[in-house]
């Protein structure tokens, strides 16, 4: 959208796409195969007729084959606009001609995902991300089918990644871990050396930067310094709403209270802004500026809100101030699926969600179930204590396991082109069993559908400062 392409020029892209990925196969050796392969004509007009007769308000609910493709088309649609569009009611006439394409692109890709499972039978299917019309159709398709699957992901540093097993139809808790593993880390204390190590990690992700969700700016600053940056001149609680990129894959595949995050954005601002008792702070996600925002949450809350009441002060998304420091000055933090719902509780501080994220459920956040609920704990926020310190020890059990364990190194690429590098020709042997134990962990893990954890060995080969 930012490069202002027309519809019907989208098709001209495919000619070098093709092309690219035909020469990455060959230069591995792979064999692949076409959508033309499994789609004829006929399925293909199908489509394409369902696509552009359906109602609107049928699409965003379709299933096919039991894969809700209508969710993935709206999702696709919403990360295409780039924060313009986030609720359904906003959707103009001009655009629905988007969301009939990614309806279409969906429809095709479960189609040929099922028929290539039927051809090949695989123990297991594995695939980037996910979510979408592109990635997420077979991942939801072979979790239907009883059948293995796991995706992989970006991590918080360069050269880490994520990788994330399916739990229900429909669902992917992004970068969630099983209840198995879980339960494993869950049963066993940190050591003394892995206490140590979390600790070096959050001092490093929030004072050294090389971090993919955000830049740090500046140093974190004092309790004292930033309250009185803040203009805070009383000694009222201190509590803090933390946005999200609204346009995020986090939402896709993702239950929450709200319909959407601009609902909840706006709701909690509405309710907070009638609670006087507390100091309020609104962080814009500091990834808005790099991300490719097109409409930010500045945009939005600037847009929906010109007067802000004098307990309540707003942190663009340009703002310089440190998250740590940030973290340290309050007393509650406030989220859908945001990071810092691993990261507070770490510290000893609550954190009040909305939506099923990863770290909910886990025994140290205060999950809200219902609006109700939620808007409640807002306006009891003041009387909620600090974590006592078996959640503090959970919190960090989990800290370790999601920064550390399963931050997965993929050694075997080629760092000189960048975070999402090739794999390195000079690298083929570490592929072969026993040349490489992440490697083999991974792999391991795929053809069981596990979560990649790494044990104390592999740990110590990881460099989480890099």
């Amino acid at each position: 959208m930012n490069k202002k392409e027309e519809i019907e020029d989208w098709q001209k892209r495919c000619y070098n796409c093709i092309k690219g990925m035909k020469i990455s196969a060959s230069e591995y050796s792979v064999e692949y195969s076409f959508l033309k392969d499994f789609l004829d004509n006929e399925k293909q007009e199908e489509f394409r007729r369902l696509s552009e007769d359906l109602p609107i308000s049928e699409i965003y609910h379709y299933k096919f084959l039991g894969v809700d493709v209508g969710m993935l088309a709206w999702s696709s649609v919403i990360r295409y606009m780039k924060g313009y569009l986030i609720e359904k009611k906003d959707l103009r006439k001009e655009d629905e001609i988007l969301l009939r394409k990614y309806f279409y692109a969906g429809l095709v890709n479960t189609f040929v995902a099922d028929k290539t499972i039927e051809k090949f039978r695989p123990v297991s299917v594995f695939s980037s991300h996910g979510v979408y019309v592109d990635y997420s159709p077979p991942i939801l398709l072979a979790y239907l089918k009883g059948i293995k699957a796991i995706i992989w992901s970006s991590g918080f540093k360069n050269f880490l990644h994520y990788f994330t097993v399916p739990k229900k139809p429909n669902k992917l808790e992004f970068r969630g871990i099983t209840d198995a593993e879980w339960k494993k880390r869950l049963d066993k204390p940190l050591s003394e050396d892995e206490n140590k190590l979390l600790d070096h990690y959050i001092h490093h992700r929030f004072n050294k930067g090389n971090n993919r969700d955000f830049l740090n700016v500046a140093l974190p600053e004092t309790p004292a310094e930033l309250k009185k940056k803040l203009g805070f001149e009383n000694d009222n609680p201190v509590a803090c709403l933390f946005c999200h990129v609204s346009w995020d894959l986090s939402f896709d595949l993702s239950k929450m209270i709200f319909d959407n995050a601009n609902q909840w954005l706006i709701e909690s601002m509405n309710a907070i802004f009638d609670i006087k008792n507390v100091n309020w702070i609104i962080r814009v996600h500091p990834g808005e500026k790099v991300s490719g925002s097109l409409y930010t949450n500045d945009d939005f809350i600037k847009e929906n809100f010109k007067t802000i009441p004098d307990n309540v002060r707003i942190l663009w998304s340009d703002s310089e101030i440190n998250s740590l420091g940030l973290y340290n000055l309050i007393d509650v933090g406030i989220t859908l699926f945001g990071t810092m719902g691993a990261e507070l509780p770490i510290l000893g501080k609550p954190v009040i969600s909305g939506g099923e994220a990863h770290f909910t459920g886990k025994g140290f956040t205060i999950d809200a179930k219902s609006k109700d609920e939620y808007f409640e704990l807002l306006r009891n926020i003041s009387s909620i204590e600090k974590l006592p310190k078996d959640k503090i020890n959970i919190a960090r059990k989990y800290g370790y396991s999601y920064f550390i364990q399963r931050q997965i190194p993929i050694n075997v690429i080629n760092r000189s082109e960048g975070h999402f590098g090739n794999i390195d020709p000079g690298k083929f042997h570490d592929l072969l069993p026993g040349n490489d134990p992440i490697i083999d962990a991974i792999c391991q893990s795929i053809l069981e559908g596990k979560d990649v954890i790494l044990d104390e060995k592999m740990v110590k080969l990881v460099d989480m400062d890099g």
